[in-house]
């Protein structure tokens, strides 16, 4: 029972002898003097994200198990911020293109600017990696300590998603304190394996849970993973992305495990 409640680069490759991603990445990336690096924003028309802190009590609740992942950049070795979520009280969702080694990676929850408030936690193994696709883009860590037994968890979705589905995302965009993506947030198509959605996001933002919108906690269900930024500030045909659950589960037996269990 649950107690309590894009900076973006360009890369080039995965890394050597592995195939290209796309050149976009909503990641947060910093400098050894913790500076943020320069990059594009990914926000759809207007920016209509706003800080969780600012919400009501039992809507802040929705945010407990969303996490910032720190770690260090497999790209440049400088620090990398990301999001992700949890599926269960010990495993966290987020994006391959984040990953670092476990032992440099840790994961920060009820980050609202007050650090003194914040619970961090250490990752203790990497579970399962997708590959060098934009399709296959997902990761879960297994953190020490449990935190899910305090923040509570987000199930794999078994249900499709649904044509203009209306959902949210709760993430840490730019590095910046709890952030939900409300107003605006939905989803745009659906094509191949990846769910297309027209959430405000920034870098940072990668490995969000792509969440079903409901004010009910034990309702919500994890869509998919956003991991590319895409947006742009004019028209209405340009998304965020990144890979739909239903995908997933097709490479994921935890996912498919934890879907089971969750099923509504």
């Amino acid at each position: 029972m649950k107690t309590r409640l894009t900076f973006t680069w360009l890369v080039v490759s995965w890394f050597a002898g592995q195939s290209a991603m796309a050149s976009t990445f909503d990641i947060l990336k910093t400098d050894k003097y913790g500076k943020m690096e320069n990059a594009s924003r990914s926000i759809c028309l207007t920016n209509d994200m706003g800080p969780m802190i600012e919400e009501d009590e039992d809507f802040q609740e929705l945010g407990t198990p969303i996490g910032q992942m720190r770690g260090k950049s497999m790209f440049g070795g400088d620090t990398a911020r990301c999001t992700g979520t949890l599926i269960s009280n010990d495993l966290f969702l987020t994006a391959r293109h984040c990953l670092a080694p476990c032992e440099e990676i840790t994961v920060a929850f009820n980050f609202h600017g007050d650090k003194s408030q914040e619970e961090v936690f250490e990752c203790a193994e990497v579970v399962e990696k997708g590959g060098p696709t934009n399709e296959d883009d997902y990761a879960i860590l297994r953190l020490k300590g449990k935190p899910g037994v305090n923040w509570g968890f987000y199930p794999p979705a078994s249900e499709e998603v649904q044509s203009s589905q209306e959902l949210m995302m709760i993430h840490h965009p730019a590095g910046k304190p709890m952030q939900v993506s409300w107003e605006e947030c939905a989803v745009q198509q659906t094509k191949g394996k990846m769910l297309h959605h027209r959430c405000d996001t920034e870098p940072g933002s990668s490995g969000s849970g792509i969440l079903s919108r409901s004010l009910d906690y034990y309702d919500i269900r994890i869509l998919g993973v956003h991991t590319l930024g895409g947006c742009r500030t004019t028209g209405q045909d340009s998304s965020n992305s990144g890979p739909m659950m239903s995908h997933l589960l097709s490479l994921s037996p935890t996912l498919s495990e934890l879907s089971k269990k969750h099923r509504k």
